[in-house]
């Protein structure tokens, strides 16, 4: 019998966002005959290569104000009704006209992504097994779970980050139809066991055994040699207000007597203010460069030609970051926010955990603590860092049990 993956994305293969599929994706192809990548990137020109096994469809599940008008009808759905009993009773939230906005929405776009499921199952061949892979639990996450609850026989799961994961991530405190989709799916994958917990007792769904773990992971990289004529801060992220890249500018502006480069790879809607602030505050001692979006492939290019001695992210909120993982696949030891599963990845050995909301100086001084540790011991951390990272987020470990779990 064949097996086919169909795999939801936002925007891979297209762009360059959700770089981690791309180590994902070579797995995924080895292990099942034929992977239809769906994703709802209809624009971007940039393909970055797949395995040949792997085929590519666009679709579009934008709302129009038509379809804004439309979702309304979802208020004489009785899925919508179960929701906001499950809001009321089981979350013990207040009612919002924003929550209800967003639960509309959402099941109108939801409805799309069950119309295409089925169709696709309907229409594949036979003696075809098929398995529906949301990699974000969102609208198309409920969209399975909406095609998995009217034919029990599919198989539909998803996997769970951060911003999907914690109703405090959003601005309103609330993500739609959470309890119903972890119901409905065979199963909801974590990358975190913070994620794992959070859902346990947030969600409330009543089946924990469907909640499984399974972190991402990286590929194994040539361990960085100590930069001993420069001292290189690399960040890596969007620039948008949860990650909070200002709060690096204003710890590097306490550092007055030591030279250090700070490179950021990442764009956003705060990389003009946050550039503006760099050029306003931080002293001549500081040098920086704001790379901007790249391919993933020319971040770890670049870690290998230039030896990056400490990696920083002080996020708000987070799963576990991949941006991490790269950076401790090469020995780069991390200093990150408490927040999500970073615990789960630095800790004492492979960096320094910072609170969520750390003090400018504290990070100041903990960068310093970096910068001034003898060679000797940079070397030792630098072997530390990588063994951290190869018992828990190595890809040939990771992603090989990830299917064999999808398979059972």
């Amino acid at each position: 019998m064949k097996n086919q993956l169909v795999l939801f994305t936002t925007d891979f293969p297209f762009g360059t966002g959700e770089t981690f599929l791309e180590t994902e994706i070579i797995y995924l192809s080895k292990e099942f005959q034929e992977v239809r990548i769906i994703t709802q990137n209809t624009t971007s020109k940039i393909c970055r290569d797949l395995p040949k096994n792997c085929f590519v469809e666009r679709i579009n599940i934008e709302v129009s104000k038509l379809d804004k008008i439309k979702s309304l009808f979802g208020l004489f759905s009785t899925l919508f009704w179960n929701e906001i009993k499950v809001i009321k009773t089981i979350y013990g939230k207040s009612i919002t006209k924003e929550m209800i906005s967003t639960m509309l929405i959402s099941l109108y776009r939801g409805k799309k992504i069950k119309t295409i499921v089925l169709g696709l199952r309907n229409s594949n061949i036979q003696n075809t097994k098929h398995f529906f892979y949301s990699y974000w639990c969102d609208d198309v996450a409920l969209g399975l779970a909406l095609a998995q609850d009217e034919k029990n026989t599919l198989n539909c799961f998803s996997r769970i980050h951060g911003w999907d994961v914690y109703f405090e991530a959003s601005s309103i405190d609330y993500l739609p139809f959470r309890h119903y989709i972890s119901e409905k799916l065979k199963a909801i994958y974590s990358i975190s066991e913070k994620g794992k917990e959070y859902v346990r007792d947030n969600w409330k769904i009543l089946n924990q055994e469907k909640i499984k773990l399974a972190r991402l992971g990286v590929s194994k990289q040539t361990m960085v040699e100590i930069n001993k004529d420069n001292f290189i801060l690399v960040s890596c992220s969007n620039v948008i207000p949860l990650k909070r890249v200002e709060l690096i500018v204003r710890a590097l502006s306490e550092i007055k007597n030591q030279k250090i480069t700070w490179v950021h790879f990442g764009d956003g809607p705060k990389l003009a203010e946050v550039k503006a602030l760099a050029l306003e505050i931080l002293s001549s001692n500081i040098t920086f460069e704001f790379k901007g979006r790249v391919t993933n492939k020319e971040v770890l290019t670049w870690y290998t030609e230039n030896n990056p001695s400490l990696f920083i992210n002080v996020s708000t909120t987070e799963g576990i970051p991949v941006s991490i993982m790269e950076a401790m696949s090469f020995g780069i030891p991390v200093i990150a926010t408490d927040v999500g599963g970073c615990s789960e990845i630095v800790n004492n050995e492979n960096g320094m955990l910072l609170p969520k909301n750390p003090e400018i100086s504290l990070i100041s001084n903990i960068i310093l603590k970096f910068l001034n540790l003898s060679d000797e011991t940079k070397i030792k951390l630098n072997r530390d860092v990588i063994i951290s990272w190869s018992n828990n987020f190595e890809s040939e470990k990771n992603y090989p049990a990830f299917i064999r779990n999808i398979n059972n």
